[in-house]
C-alpha cells in the first residue's frame, strides 16, 4: 500500500497565488471607490461654485436694474442673468423613504410575505 504525502509548501504556494488574484481585485475596487468619492466631492464643490457665481450674477443684474437699466434693455444687449434655482421639495423624514426602499443587496425575510394567521381564541 502506497502512502500519499501532501506537499504542504506547494499547497501553501498555490493558495497564496489564488489569494493574490482575489486581493488584487479588492485593491482595484478600493481604488475605484476612492476615485469615485473624489469625483463626487469635486463635482459638489464645482456645483457650489457655480451656484455662488450665478447668485452674484443675479445680484449684479438686479443692481443694473436698480441703476436705471430695464430688463428689456439688458436682455437686448445679451446680458441675461442665470435662472434662479427652482424650489426643491424638502423631505422632512428621510428615514421613511430609506426604510421603504431597501438596497438590492439587503437580505429579505421570506416570512414577511406570509399572511398572519388569525388567532383562535
Amino acid at each position: 500500500m502506497t502512502e500519499t504525502h501532501t506537499n504542504k509548501r506547494a499547497a501553501a504556494a498555490a493558495a497564496k497565488s489564488l489569494l493574490a488574484a482575489r486581493i488584487t481585485l479588492v485593491e482595484e475596487l478600493g481604488e475605484a471607490l476612492d476615485a469615485h468619492s473624489k469625483a463626487v466631492d469635486a463635482a459638489t464643490r464645482a456645483q457650489q461654485q457655480a451656484d455662488n457665481t450665478a447668485a452674484t450674477a443675479r445680484k449684479a443684474f438686479d443692481a443694473a436694474k436698480a441703476g436705471g437699466w430695464t430688463a428689456a434693455e439688458l436682455h437686448s444687449t445679451g446680458l441675461r442673468p442665470p435662472a434662479a434655482p427652482r424650489g426643491r421639495a424638502a423631505r422632512t423624514d428621510t428615514t421613511k423613504s430609506a426604510a421603504a426602499a431597501p438596497d438590492d443587496d439587503s437580505p429579505t425575510d421570506p416570512r414577511e410575505d406570509e399572511p398572519v394567521a388569525a388567532s383562535a381564541a
